[in-house]
Order: structure tokens, then sequence, then C-alpha cells
């Protein structure tokens, strides 16, 4: 199952989640305020490469 990245309408936070890849973004609850407002947002990533033009060599959730 993958992360998936989301800001709550209803509060304002940014949360992730473990979910399956068939979860609907209008079924996510807030871990926060329990509210069903979440909004899919798109993670940011680097990924582990060799050269100049290739990522940080890090994972980063960003939403900080």
């Amino acid at each position: 199952m993958p992360f998936y990245e989301y800001m709550c309408g209803a509060c304002g936070k940014d949360f992730v989640l473990l979910q399956s890849i068939t979860a609907k973004e209008e079924d996510t609850v807030c871990p926060y305020c329990e509210q069903r407002k979440a909004k899919k947002l798109v993670s940011k990533f680097s990924s582990h490469g060799s050269g100049a033009s290739c990522g940080t060599g890090g994972f980063s959730w960003g939403g900080g």
C-alpha cells in the first residue's frame, strides 16, 4: 500500500496516511479533527542516482 499526503479542508493540517490504492478521497478522515474534508496533495520526492542533475538522494514528505 502506498503513502498519500493530504491537507484537511476543515482544520488546514497536513497529514500522511498509508492507504489502499482504491481508497477514496471523500472517505479519508483527518486524524486531527476527524472531518472528511481531506484533499490529496502531490507529494515532493527525489530519487537516488549519479550525475549532477540527479535528486538530493533523500525523501521529503514536504508539507512541513
